[in-house]
């Protein structure tokens, strides 16, 4: 897949064209099910299949106080685009001056002059142009006039709830990682690489492998059942995680405490690795001794090892997720 960084490094004459437009944050199931439609309308077309995208995410330079954590990473975000066998990315720099653009300099100079679009999809609540004037009907006029068609595709509900990001990141904040897996379709996954910790988990018996996350967003404190993979291993281990401060021995920073389960795991220490959250065993608080703790911890382990069965198919990263890179040697 060829990525762009700005319409105008886009080749030309350029070849004709069907693409999807969004920030596409998390290529949840509704941004899925766009670009099967963009899959199929370019095969039926002849033509290359493509996304157009933007970076920084737009509410950074347009509202950056109310700028949302982002699910993924620019970076992952490509990877994860490559992974559905598009012909091309247009990761178009937002800034201030293509802020600016009219609605019709927009369809001009982006869509018709520089991707050579037939085709364009978008779902039912996208706008465009300085302001964000322009919704998902005008560019269905605009197209009209420059000669291209536009679908416009209903926003997707999963159990009576509209898929969105927003949504996905209001469930991740309530610990809710189950609501966010069925809207994205997959584990809500972390990256990470492994640091040195205080040694408190080996000293009680539960050895844990602490993390310095790569990501704005974090699942709500407390403690979850998780799939663990290190970099070059392909079928997670089943861990317990704990995201918190730590009260029982003294508030502390937050920090991302892995304990594998069943495994005799090597030295991790420096190592790039990724969790997957499956599922909320409790939130996290403070115990009365280190006795305490322990014994709870046995517990949150018992019931992960119950639960691990119906988390079988989840053992592979999927490759929406951009971690390839991340997880291959």
């Amino acid at each position: 897949m060829k990525v762009f960084e700005h319409y105008s490094n886009v080749p030309q004459p350029a070849d004709s064209s069907v693409i999807a437009i969004g920030s596409f944050d998390g290529l949840h199931r509704g941004h899925q099910l766009l670009f099967e439609r963009v899959r199929k309308l370019a095969k039926e077309k002849n033509c290359l299949a493509g996304a157009l995208t933007f970076r920084p995410h737009p509410a950074k330079v347009l509202a950056p106080k109310f700028s949302p954590p982002l699910l993924m990473t620019h970076e992952r975000k490509i990877e994860a685009l490559e992974s559905l066998g598009l012909d091309f990315t247009l990761a178009q720099k937002f800034d201030a001056v293509f802020a600016d653009l009219s609605t019709e300099d927009f369809v001009r100079r982006v869509l018709v002059e520089s991707l050579g679009v037939k085709v364009v999809v978008v779902g039912d609540d996208f706008s465009f142009g300085r302001n964000r004037q322009g919704l998902a009907e005008d560019l269905v006029d605009l197209g009209s006039q420059h000669g291209f068609e536009v679908e416009v595709v209903r926003r997707l509900a999963v159990e009576g709830m509209i898929v969105s990001s927003t949504r996905i990141r209001s469930f991740l904040l309530q610990g809710k990682v189950r609501g966010a897996k069925l809207l994205l379709g997959r584990t809500y996954l972390v990256p990470g690489q492994v640091v040195t910790g205080q040694g408190r988990g080996r000293t009680l018996g539960f050895p844990t492998a602490n993390l310095a996350i790569q990501t704005d967003i974090l699942p709500a404190r407390g403690v979850y059942v998780c799939h663990f993979w290190q970099a070059g291993q392909k079928e997670a281990w089943l861990a317990v995680t704990n995201i918190g401060i730590c009260p029982t021995f003294g508030p502390s920073k937050l920090s991302v405490e892995v304990h594998i389960l069943d495994e005799k795991v090597a030295e991790l220490a420096g190592q790039l690795v990724v969790v997957g959250f499956l599922e909320r065993l409790r939130s996290e608080h403070r115990f009365d001794s280190p006795e305490d703790l322990c014994r709870q911890i046995e517990k949150d382990a018992t019931q992960a090892r119950a639960a691990a069965l119906q988390y079988k198919a989840d053992s592979n990263i999927h490759a929406l997720d951009g971690v390839r890179l991340i997880v291959s040697n």
